[in-house]
């Protein structure tokens, strides 16, 4: 067994120390610790430069998103297993050792990931609704099912799948858990969560609805046969929809509620689709 943890990195200095401690503190210790910086300043790129041999840098010349700095953590990574975090999330000191144990109790199975905890900045700690214990297509398709931060899943798995859509510089979880489903492979879910995600004002990707809603668009009409094929007719719109309510209901305001009542309009005001 040898695990290898991939992290992207983009000027986020000031989150990779803890993120590192998190990695490093693990119960299990994994083989391998690469971080792929993605083209960032200079002054950033420096402060990676001081861990020294206890982390595998790999430097891009060029920004090529966090698709693409995971694709290239994974074209290196030599364990049999790929562990991905993000660089300004923590993992709780058992999450590696909690997973291998289910890995282990589960042979056939090809990834295993869990739930999270969100950590805002005003002190408000929300763990992530439980999911089916085990990835299907069709709860893929409904909506976004991976949560790359607690992923462990074989690298010969991800390879053979293509690794991370690099054209999609949001959601490409949200493809490739679709993907993984549709190929075949068992992704479990813990419904422990072993991850923190910090919840605040850094300019987390998710805050601006308008690209969320572009990529997931995206993703779903790259996959619309799928859906309106294992959804049923109309699924492609329903998804869209979806995504609008929810987008509405995080901005708030009056135009959060003008959001969701597009996304009630576009899905037909079908409470089925929430």
């Amino acid at each position: 067994m040898r695990i290898s943890v991939v992290i992207p990195y983009y000027n986020r200095s000031r989150f990779i120390d803890a993120c590192l401690d998190s990695v490093f503190a693990q119960t299990l210790a994994p083989d391998e610790v690469i971080v792929v910086d993605d083209a960032s300043r200079p002054e950033e790129t420096q402060h990676l430069e001081r861990k020294g041999a206890s982390i595998r840098l790999v430097r891009l010349l060029r920004n090529r998103g966090v698709s693409g700095a995971r694709n290239a953590g994974i074209a290196v990574a030599q364990g049999e297993w790929i562990a991905f975090q993000d660089s300004d999330d923590l993992w709780e000191p058992d999450k590696l050792a909690r997973q291998w144990r289910h890995l282990e109790a589960n042979p056939e199975c090809d990834g295993v990931q869990s739930a999270v905890r969100a950590v805002y900045d005003d002190g408000r700690e929300i763990v992530s609704d439980a999911v089916a214990p085990r990835l299907t297509l069709a709860d893929a398709l409904h909506h976004n099912m991976i949560r790359t931060q607690t992923l462990v899943i074989r690298a010969r798995v991800v390879r053979a799948l293509g690794g991370f859509d690099e054209t999609l510089r949001l959601c490409e979880d949200d493809d490739l858990g679709i993907r993984l489903a549709a190929g075949g492979h068992r992704i479990d879910f813990l419904a422990e969560p072993l991850v923190r995600l910090r919840r605040g004002d850094h300019a987390h990707l998710f805050g601006d609805w308008r690209k969320v809603l572009a990529a997931k668009t995206r993703v779903a009409l790259r996959h619309r046969a799928l859906l309106e094929e294992v959804l049923g007719p109309g699924a492609t719109r329903r998804r869209i929809a979806l995504t609008l309510r929810k987008s509405g209901e995080a901005l708030g305001g009056i135009v959060g509620r003008s959001i969701q009542a597009g996304g009630w309009v576009l899905g037909g005001f079908d409470p089925r689709t929430d």
